[in-house]
């Protein structure tokens, strides 16, 4: 693990100043160990009296190959080092330290070989020093570890050993040379699975995953992770362990939600804490009360918000609400882009100014802390400012029915405005249907999407045809869509629309059953379209170049028609008690006038109702008397009736009367990422 050391240190740094907790560890262990062995007695024993002892500190046997490596070299020059034993309590003597010289004396002696020129024997004379049993353990692990370095596994097992027999964590560290810190996260790892442990004395498992998996006292819990693990390396990190690990607990070290809730808020509130040695921390035992304080934290300041704002209701949870997702069926957020003032603006580049100024006055990273206040102060308030431009930007009636929300975005609360509720939306919607209900006529009542469908396809053609005639409002019309989408593209916008694409064909089809074909919208654009197509040169779908000799005027007139072509204003909807609702701002400015070109009939509109429907058209044109006559006639005769009766009048359906153009821009309050048309944004608003 990265800060767990596998070497006992020989050295103190001389520069960090944290080593020197460690550089007197240091110190302690050797003169630990060159007193010890200082005064210990010196005395030649016989090789049969020498025998394996579970206080030397290599735990991990020696290999044939070290074996015979070691015996070779005493077979050339003798045992150059003494062993470190102690006397057991049956006379013989415990190798503490060169375990391996011993092993390789009896290798000799087995196999009948010399040592120096000596022949090996059981009786062959080795020479040691004698320490006392209680030291033992201590000197091997210290020369052991001078010398050839302990295997991690080794290592820890002669920490559990020496606190088995209790010796103090703060003197084992003393003795060996470590941090009292690096001692207690080593017991620690003593404590994971054994079956862990077994893998470390293979190099399966290293040190630093230990200790992940060590977050948590569940063996169970520590072997499934492993096990899930093993196959994939990005999951076997430290990180990625840890975090699968602790399943439903929180590392104080790692959790942003922890920084904004504060450790002391959760222990407080009655949250429990457990021991973090590996990332010298805690760990949090109840994340739910951690995400409870979160939320009210949150929340708390979100009704701040709302009071301070007047929003009419307040939310804090973590995330931002997003348009799509379960969010999507829940709320549906309206996005304004706040406009700064040329006093704040200003503000901002003088702020802006100042902070490039320091930066370029940062020479290196020690002069930067003496900068770094000032420009946390720049940035808090440039970042006011910008709040406050937001703040103004909202209306007074949006802010009546829409909330905010307080969310957590890398540890900081922020703020999101305009959130509208679903329900509120549709019990908005509920009200309005309701209201057209009451105020739509009788003879409307339930009209088909069929019949509105094809009402609207013959309004759009009416459109159309009055604006092939009218090059002014056409370029007009279609150099705003332009704009909007050129200058203005931060989402989406209500606007007429005005495609490239001709929208005729698809009129004459939605209203087929109308005899729209014979109607006088498409019998002027018949005319208008083989009119301009009898003046193309034989070969006009070549190039453009052909334009470039024609008149200006010739030119806009044929871009007139073109953009009329695509008009569009089909809906299935009645929008405040309109068809055709989006083509209110192109009627307005063509001062259109839709009798002049349309006009009920049997066909197009009395056989497609009901017949009480068409009494009630009879009686609210005046005609009472024709209306009482109606009711004694089939339904087909009262459809063919009430043409005849009204053929020569101004009347009109209600729906296809002269539609008000909106006081507002359609994105003016509205969502300009989310909204949607006019007519598709009233789905729910046509007459029941």
């Amino acid at each position: 693990m990265s800060n767990i050391d596998t070497k006992a240190p020989t050295k103190a740094k001389s520069t960090p100043k944290k080593s020197a907790t460690k550089a007197a560890a240091t110190n302690d262990s050797t003169q630990f160990v060159e007193e010890t062995l200082a005064y210990a007695p010196v005395e030649v024993l016989m090789l049969k009296q020498l025998v394996k002892t579970s206080l030397n500190a290599r735990k991990t046997p020696a290999t044939a190959a070290d074996i015979e490596g070691r015996a070779t070299s005493i077979e050339g020059v003798g045992v150059l080092q003494n062993l470190v034993v102690f006397r057991m309590a049956d006379g013989q003597f415990g190798v503490a330290a060169g375990e391996t010289r011993r092993l390789a004396l009896n290798l000799l002696m087995e196999q009948g070989r010399s040592a120096a020129g000596v022949p090996v024997t059981p009786e062959f004379p080795v020479v040691a020093k004698v320490v006392d049993e209680d030291k033992a353990r201590a000197i091997s692990y210290a020369e052991n570890g001078q010398r050839s370095n302990l295997t991690p596994a080794d290592q820890l097992a002669n920490f559990r050993d020496m606190a088995e027999d209790g010796t103090p964590v703060e003197q084992i560290a003393a003795i060996l040379g470590y941090r009292t810190a690096h001692v207690r996260k080593c017991l620690k790892l003593t404590t994971v699975a054994p079956q862990l442990q077994e893998l470390l004395k293979t190099d399966q498992i290293t040190l630093d995953q230990l200790g992940a998996l060590a977050a948590t006292d569940d063996h169970q819990r520590q072997c499934q992770v492993w096990n899930n693990a093993r196959h994939h390396e990005s999951r076997q990190t430290f990180k990625a362990l840890r975090e699968s690990v602790l399943n439903d607990e929180v590392a104080a070290a790692d959790s942003h939600l922890v920084a904004f809730v504060g450790l002391e808020a959760y222990k407080a509130a009655g949250g429990e804490t457990r021991e973090d040695l590996f990332a010298e921390s805690v760990i949090l035992t109840n994340p739910i009360q951690l995400e409870t304080l979160a939320i009210a934290k949150l929340q708390a300041a979100a009704d701040t918000a709302a009071k301070n704002e007047g929003w009419a209701w307040a939310l804090g949870r973590y995330n931002e609400v997003k348009s799509w997702g379960e969010d999507e069926k829940a709320f549906s957020t309206i996005r304004l882009y706040p406009k700064l003032t040329d006093e704040q603006r200003e503000d901002i580049r003088q702020l802006e100014g100042e902070k490039e100024t320091i930066e370029n006055m940062i020479e290196d990273a020690d002069d930067q802390w003496e900068h770094t206040p000032r420009l946390e102060q720049i940035e808090a308030r440039i970042d006011e400012i910008n709040e406050d431009a937001e703040k103004s930007v909202w209306a007074e009636d949006v802010k009546a029915k829409a909330g905010v929300v307080a969310y957590l975005k890398d540890g900081k609360i922020c703020i999101q405005r305009g959130v509208m509720k679903m329900e509120d939306i549709k019990q908005e919607k509920k009200v309005e249907r309701e209201k057209i209900k009451a105020e739509t006529p009788p003879s409307e009542k339930s009209l088909s999407a069929a019949l509105i469908t094809s009402l609207s396809a013959e309004r759009t053609l009416a459109v159309a045809a009055t604006l092939a005639q009218n090059p002014a409002v056409a370029l007009a019309m279609h150099t705003y869509k332009l704009a909007r989408s050129i200058f203005d593209n931060k989402g989406y916008y209500s606007v007429m629309h005005t495609t490239v694409e001709s929208q005729r064909n698809i009129c004459l089809k939605q209203a087929a059953n109308a005899d729209i074909e014979n109607g006088l919208a498409n019998q002027k654009l018949t005319e208008l379209h083989e009119s301009w197509l009898s003046r193309f040169p034989q070969d006009w779908t070549a190039d453009f170049t052909w334009l470039l000799t024609w008149q200006q005027a010739d030119v806009l007139a044929l871009l007139t028609y073109c953009v009329a072509q695509g008009i569009d204003g089909i809906s299935a909807q009645i929008y405040n008690q309109r068809v055709s609702h989006s083509l209110a701002p192109v009627e307005k400015a063509l001062d259109f006038q839709i009798g002049d070109w349309w006009k009920p009939t049997s066909a197009n509109y009395f056989s497609r109702i009901g017949k009480d429907q068409i009494v009630d058209a009879l009686n609210s044109a005046g005609k009472t008397g024709k209306a009482r006559d109606a009711e004694t006639l089939t339904r087909k005769d009262a459809a063919e009736f009430a043409e005849a009766v009204l053929k020569e009048t101004d009347w009109l359906p209600g729906c296809m009367t002269t539609v008000e153009v909106p006081q507002e821009d359609a994105g003016s309050t509205g969502n300009a990422e989310d909204d949607t048309d006019i007519d598709n944004a009233a789905n729910d608003n046509q007459a029941a």
